[in-house]
């Protein structure tokens, strides 16, 4: 089956117990998105839509009715290889957000959810699936051995020299980065304030993503910022690389930081808030943040994954 702009519509499956979670994801993809969306309230219910179904995106709660979404997320990549799963958790858990990694998930999300964000991660990973599904096949009929990308992508996960930064936080330094968020979003008056890994995982955010916003910060968010970054060195200016992008209503400053976790801080502000504000109040919460992870132990080597 093929939407209205002629690309194959394609399908997601919703799992969770929670009746108002299934329905409000389903109606905002199946009017926004133009997906076929499926639902199921159990890990029976859930198996017997992925025994029939070949889901290009599974959306699980971390806890189910009957089993959990662990369960559930394993299952998926052994039946459906080429599914990619987000799981949604209760609250924020360190520990779980490395399991369901570790287990093959392409992202974690925590309640209360914004449905903004949500929607941006799920077209996120069916982007990259679509990127996937094209470079298979375009490649040519005879190819080299190599190692796996879902097994290269793991290991980058596993390796603390690689792994995005969501992933080596503690729960009490999440705490203390949304704290900061939070201040810094109050200090400028800001509409948003989040700090996202280079994986695109969201380590943390405060205030309220409309949808021209969202548009705007995923457009700086995919600029090569190579150019700031060698004029941020000509000024002598290594810890941060910061820039600017300006939408019709608001503007989104961007200031990438970190070692080896890099992270980049997004604050969206209205044109009418004084720059030099924000870049003294973000540059000032960028560098507590850089401090809690300049706190984390710097990672020991592991034996590198040939490709």
């Amino acid at each position: 089956m093929t939407g209205s702009n002629g690309r194959r519509q394609e399908r997601i499956l919703i799992v969770a117990k929670d009746e108002q979670l299934r329905t409000t994801l389903t109606d905002t993809l199946e009017s926004v998105g133009g997906y076929t969306v499926n639902q199921a309230s159990t890990f029976e219910g859930a198996l017997t839509e992925i025994l029939l179904t070949d889901f290009d995106l599974i959306v699980t709660e971390a806890e189910l009715p009957d089993l959990s979404g662990m369960d559930l997320l394993a299952v998926v990549g052994g039946l459906r290889p080429k599914s990619r799963v987000i799981v949604i958790d209760d609250d924020l858990s360190a520990k779980s957000a490395v399991a369901v990694y570790r287990l093959g998930a392409v992202d974690y999300l925590y309640k209360p959810l914004n449905m903004t964000f949500v929607l941006m991660q799920i077209e996120r990973q069916l982007e990259v699936r679509r990127s996937d599904e094209m470079r298979a096949s375009q490649a040519p009929t005879v190819e080299a051995p190599r190692v796996p990308e879902a097994v290269v992508d793991r290991a980058k996960r596993l390796d603390p020299r690689t792994r995005p930064a969501a992933l080596v936080l503690s729960r009490q330094q999440f705490k203390r980065i949304q704290w900061e968020l939070t201040s810094l979003l109050g200090h400028v008056k800001a509409s948003f304030v989040g700090l996202i890994d280079t994986d695109g995982n969201m380590v943390g955010a405060a205030g309220k993503l409309e949808d021209y916003d969202l548009q705007l910060l995923t457009r700086a968010l995919s600029i090569d910022h190579s150019a700031q970054r060698s004029l941020a060195t000509m000024l002598e200016e290594t810890k941060f690389h910061s820039s600017y992008f300006e939408g019709q209503n608001n503007g989104v400053y961007i200031i990438e930081f970190g070692s080896p976790y890099t992270v980049t801080l997004a604050v969206i502000c209205n044109a009418d808030v004084k720059p030099g504000m924000v870049w003294l109040y973000s540059k000032r919460a960028a560098n507590r943040v850089d401090e809690i992870f300049k706190a984390i132990p710097q990672p020991k080597n592991f034996p590198q994954l040939q490709g």
